[in-house]
């Protein structure tokens, strides 16, 4: 008889302290939806800053105002054309050839290629 009251007694206490965990965890679980919403809204109020500052106009403002920048006229702008290579002698030409084949020879030989 004395056992089976040990034995409830040991029950109630192991279903008390399965509530006090249960309740912990629950507790646990409620603060991480509520951290998890709360970044949502900060990424969400992020993204929003950041399509606000990549827009061409801000970005132009930006320039304009902060950094001094402006689009230039049309007296300021150069178009720059690269000349074309002349090789002062032909024999250089040919030498520059050569290298170039044999740099190519040694690509196709460490890949493999005959």
């Amino acid at each position: 008889m004395i056992f089976l009251i040990v034995l409830v007694v040991v029950s109630a206490l192991a279903v008390a302290y399965s509530s006090h965990l249960n309740r912990q965890s629950f507790i646990a679980l409620k603060q991480a939806v509520s951290l998890h919403t709360e970044l949502e809204i900060t990424q969400g109020k992020l993204l929003l800053e950041q399509s606000a500052w990549t827009s061409p106009a801000v970005i132009e403002s930006y320039a304009e105002n902060q950094l001094g920048m402006h689009v230039p006229n049309a007296a300021q702008v150069v178009i720059v054309s690269p000349a074309p290579f002349v090789s002062p002698d032909s024999s250089m030409a040919g030498a520059h050839r050569s290298v170039q084949k044999s740099r190519m020879n040694t690509r196709q030989a460490k890949r493999g290629i005959q």
